[in-house]
Order: C-alpha cells, then structure tokens, then sequence
C-alpha cells in the first residue's frame, strides 16, 4: 500500500470517529433535555400554587396611632391637714359619701380648749356690755365706760371668731359627691400641717389623660375619634403647648366605664387620618423587593407581579394610590412561593377554584 492510500485510509477513520463522537454528544444532551430539563419545565408549567385572594373594593379607613393612658377621675381631690395633732378617721376607704360629710378629724386639745375659752370669754364680755350699757340708759355709768366694754366685746368675739376656723380646720369634710380613697396615714398618727391625708374621687366622672407625639399633635384637634377599650369618643381636649418634661402634648377624654379602675394604665387609639371610599387592601398582601412595595394580582390562572404605590394605613389595611383597581384580585396568602407569571389555585373556603 502507498503512503498516499494510508494517508487516505487514516482521514477516513479519523472523520468516523469525529462523526460518532458527534452522534453521541446529541445522543447525550437529547437524554439530559429530556429525563432533566424537560421535566423541570413541565413542572413549573403544570404545578400550581394554592393561594388565597381577596377582591378590592372602595373601603373607609382610618389611621391611628397607638398610645398609652392613664386612668383617672376627672373630680379627685388630696385632703391635707390644716393643723397638726392626731389623726382620727371617721370613714372607710372605698366608702360613698355626699359633699359636706364628715371624713376624718384631726384631735388637737390646745385648738378645741382655745375655743370654749374665748367662747366663754365672749359669753362673759357680752354679759357686762349689757350691763354697763343698760347702767348708762340709767345714767349711772358713763358713756366711756359703755365704750370700753363694747370694743373688749368687739375683740374677744374676733378671737373666738378665729377660735372657730381653727376648729373648723381640725375636720376634712367631702369638697363634692364621692368615694374615699385611701389614708396616707393610719389612725392615731401624729400629722402636721400640710401633711397629705386621705385622696378622694368622683367614679362616675371618668378620664384617661394621655401625652400625643408632636409629629402627630399637629393632625389632632379636640373632639378627633379616640378608641379606649374598644368603644369610640371624642377627645375632649388637647393641649397645643409642648411639656417641658416629655416634650408631647397632655390630652385626655372623658369615658364612661363600669369596670375601670382609677390609676390603671389603658391602650388608647386616636384617629389622625381618614380616607373615604378608596382603594384599600390587606396590609399583609404587600411585600418588598429592592426595597419596593409590590402585590400579586391573579389574573388569567396565574400570579401578575405588580408595583403599588401606598397611602395611609393601619393595623389591617393599606391605602393603595396606584397600581391595583377596583374588582381585581389581590393575593393576600401564598405569595412567598409565588414567583411571576406561575399557576395558582385560588382556595375559597372549602372549596378550591382554579383562576
């Protein structure tokens, strides 16, 4: 055989061999396409992701903020002592009592001795007054005389005058209808002046006194929706002036509670914005990617990936400026396995639909 017929013969086998390795390389990728990628292809296409919608339709809503009060009553009063001496109590804590009652007394010997003395005193001084002024009708005594005992009755009855209001003082009376609280001292203690006795309070006349953020102050103004323990008011005033220690607004609103107990602190939600007849959603239905608001809308069987734009919220809903209408079917469960464009399966109850 020649060179030339070998060299034949070599380029012949090496294109078979070029040949079959082609053939199988097609062989190959037409068995991954088929037993791999076709079947993960199908998959995505035929397997549907249950879901569950909720239908957009025009909604009120309004936006609160959440804060924290204090029950009070809106009539309280501290009883202090006037004088200093022994405390005895004359009503129970928690007892009813109309204004003017007698609540508790402060024992002071020197006080109540002071007063029968120039009592007396006055009884004594009026008696000779009469005396020596019936003397001078007579014309035995002397108009002089008649004058000198009239400014010394004049003078222990200003004593006994005063003698009074410090035994006056001595007692703590009800300033108005009301429950007494409770003693800061017990009975028999020795008080002073000034000394703070006993608290006490109107239960019917109800408030819970709460401070407002700045920022939000300025979208509040008296009688603005208020939610305490789930009923609605109005707030009854807010003071427009920053407090130098919290640096909020104090506000309250009068309630009316059967259960409520005076000192107990209390969630307060005060409406500072509200929308009428607009579009509104689940706030649970929203999601971010890059840092962006979306939802999924089913439509045509599968999840539509759509950019919103919001507006004011609260605890459940979110206002939607744009991107979703009224009538559309916004995704609000499932939508963490939900990738644009999939099947799904929108669950209804007990029942499952499809599209």
């Amino acid at each position: 055989m020649s060179n030339r017929s070998i060299k034949n013969f070599l380029l012949s086998k090496l294109k078979l061999r070029k040949v079959i390795i082609i053939v199988v390389m097609i062989l190959l990728v037409g068995l991954i396409y088929k037993y791999f990628v076709q079947p993960s292809e199908q998959n995505k296409k035929q397997h549907s992701k249950v879901v569950e919608v909720e239908e957009v339709q025009l909604k009120n809503i309004k936006q609160t903020v959440e804060l924290i009060g204090t029950i009070k009553s809106r009539q309280q009063s501290l009883l202090t002592a006037k004088v200093k001496g022994i405390l005895n109590i004359i009503t129970k804590p928690g007892q009813a009592i109309k204004k003017g009652e007698l609540i508790a007394e402060i024992e002071n010997n020197d006080i109540k001795n002071n007063f029968k003395i120039l009592k007396e005193a006055e009884r004594i001084a009026k008696a000779q007054f009469e005396r020596y002024n019936s003397l001078f009708k007579s014309g035995v005594a002397s108009k002089t005389v008649v004058e000198k005992n009239k400014a010394l009755l004049l003078e222990v009855r200003k004593k006994a005058s005063d003698a009074k209001m410090a035994l006056d003082e001595i007692k703590i009376y009800a300033p108005f209808d009301g429950v007494v609280g409770l003693f800061k001292f017990r009975e028999g203690s020795q008080v002073q002046s000034g000394d703070s006795i006993v608290s006490f309070y109107d239960p019917a006349a109800l408030i819970v006194e709460f401070d407002i953020p700045l920022s939000v102050a300025k979208q509040v103004q008296n009688g603005s929706q208020v939610f305490v323990k789930g009923k609605e008011y109005s707030l009854t005033h807010i003071q427009k002036m920053l407090d130098e220690a919290t640096h909020m607004c104090p506000a309250y609103v009068t309630i009316n509670c059967q259960d409520c107990i005076i000192g107990t602190p209390v969630d307060v939600s005060l409406v500072v914005q509200e929308r009428q007849s607009i579009i509104v959603i689940p706030f649970e239905s929203i999601f971010l990617r890059e840092g962006k608001p979306f939802v999924y809308i089913a439509k045509e069987n599968k999840a539509n990936l759509t950019p919103v734009q919001l507006g004011i919220r609260n605890k459940q809903l979110v206002e939607i400026t744009s991107g979703v209408k009224e009538g559309d079917q916004v995704i609000v469960f499932g939508h963490n396995r939900l990738y644009p464009d999939i099947p799904i399966t929108i669950f209804k109850g007990s029942t499952i639909k499809t599209g």
